[in-house]
């Protein structure tokens, strides 16, 4: 009965104060090397590591970027291990990208300044 009630207690907070970070959107992105959609949901500049090379970059660069990723690794599936708050401090999201015998990591953080704004991409195998 009591984790019955905790449960309840999770679906309630999560009612009352929803949140408008664009997960759903970003995961049907990844699957559809919609590098434009992603990019279009970072801060103007976006710190972006894709499997060790790192850079910041503007929303056109970004793209590219993204873009020469997704036509190495092309319609992999995309899944969430982790959504949400760690701290007050840090919103982010890890995530798995994986195409034929490639995984990936995929850690997304959000914008402290920008709501809703993706701040960093990092591509990790």
């Amino acid at each position: 009965m009591t984790s019955a009630f905790f449960y309840f207690q999770l679906f309630l907070l999560g009612y009352l104060y929803p949140t408008d970070l664009p997960y759903l959107e970003i995961e049907k992105s990844f699957e559809s090397n919609n590098s434009e959609y992603i990019i279009s949901n970072c801060e103007n500049t976006v710190l972006l590591v894709v499997d060790g090379n790192e850079g910041i970059y503007n929303h056109s660069q970004a793209q590219m970027v993204l873009s020469d990723f997704f036509r190495h690794y092309p319609s992999g599936e995309f899944e969430y291990r982790f959504q949400g708050k760690e701290t007050d401090e840090e919103i982010f999201s890890v995530a798995s990208y994986l195409v034929s015998s490639y995984k990936f990591t995929v850690l997304l953080s959000f914008s402290k300044k920008e709501k809703n704004k993706i701040q960093s991409i990092n591509i990790s195998q």
